[in-house]
């Protein structure tokens, strides 16, 4: 689809982003903010020339550059620019790949952001996720890749997506999974600093990740705390202590944010009630959910349906723009 994206007075970019794939990979370098807005996609910026502020579902990131965060599948998201810059994005539809239950539970358990900082993150780590992104570039971009990353030119231009090469979105979505394997098992790596750490002695049992994970798989069902403290092998006073020190929330918090997360997916499907949401997400019933859900997002269920993409205003902002190279700087 074209849209106009304006630059200045008098530079003006014409863009067709690749055809027949749900894939896309784009520099953004305007200065300026987005309004919130949530997709089925997973979203991947990776700021370049100048740093990024983020809101995911009331979180604050601040993204520096160099920095790279991954925002999960239907999280209500709000970007500032407080600078100009350029910034890398990615963008991603794994909505066919629901029989990969491990990839719902690496959503669940990044949700609503993973903020993987460049100072913090171990260098050896950092940098397979680097050569990820690296290598989706040149196969997004092609041998010209590089021209992607210099200045726009001051003249008009007309850009035009051609469609990627056979199999290149197959090779593009299997170094995206690699990426979000690598990011799901070193996740302690990411959020140690943000979730505390654990008693020495629960580090000896169950890791604490290993019960968020079985959380993750088991969430919609009546889930008490005895019951997780069960399975954790500890007393339910002592659990919810290192649990909260943990997770920096209370176990029940922690529970009902994972089902409004979902809930937040199932809100794609227009076939879906609300009510019928709030069933399928482990809610009581539907007035507890609408609560709990508006108390997170801000918004009852019905008016965040209507912040999709889709029907958001944003999907047609110029901001969002891809450059293709084959029709710049003399390209073939």
């Amino acid at each position: 689809m074209k849209s106009q994206l304006v630059l200045s007075a008098n530079a003006k970019e014409y863009v067709n982003h690749k055809k027949n794939t749900n894939f896309r990979m784009f520099i953004n370098r305007l200065h300026s903010d987005f309004p919130p807005h949530w997709h089925t996609d997973i979203e991947i910026i990776m700021p370049l020339g100048a740093p990024y502020k983020i809101i995911c579902s009331n979180q604050s990131y601040d993204v520096e550059i160099g920095d790279i965060i991954l925002i999960c599948p239907a999280v209500l998201h709000e970007i500032f620019s407080p600078a100009p810059g350029d910034r890398m994005y990615i963008q991603a539809d794994f909505s066919g790949m629901i029989v990969l239950k491990e990839l719902e539970k690496a959503f669940r358990l990044m949700s609503p952001a993973l903020h993987i900082k460049k100072k913090s993150c171990p260098p050896e780590i950092y940098e397979s996720l680097r050569n990820n992104i690296d290598a989706i570039m040149k196969l997004y971009y092609g041998d010209k890749q590089f021209i992607a990353m210099q200045e726009i030119p001051d003249d008009d231009s007309f850009i035009t997506f051609d469609e990627l090469k056979p199999y290149d979105e197959l090779e593009i979505y299997s170094i995206l999974l690699q990426f979000i394997a690598l990011c799901s098992k070193k996740i302690n790596c990411f959020k140690g600093t943000d979730m505390g750490l654990a008693s020495s002695s629960f580090k000896n049992s169950i890791p604490l990740s290993n019960v968020c994970a079985h959380i993750s798989e088991h969430f919609t069902e009546d889930l008490t705390l005895e019951d997780i403290s069960e399975y954790a092998g500890f007393s339910k006073y002592y659990f919810e202590r290192i649990f909260r020190e943990y997770t920096g929330v209370t176990y029940y918090q922690y529970l009902q944010q994972m089902r409004i997360n979902y809930a937040q997916t199932l809100l794609s499907n227009p076939e879906l009630s609300v009510t019928d949401i709030s069933c399928q997400a482990g809610f009581a019933s539907c007035t507890a959910f609408t609560r709990a859900f508006k108390k997170s997002t801000g918004y009852p269920p019905s008016q965040f349906r209507l912040l999709h993409e889709e029907n958001h205003p944003l999907n047609t902002n110029p901001v969002f723009a891809g450059f293709d190279i084959k029709k710049t700087r003399g390209g073939s």
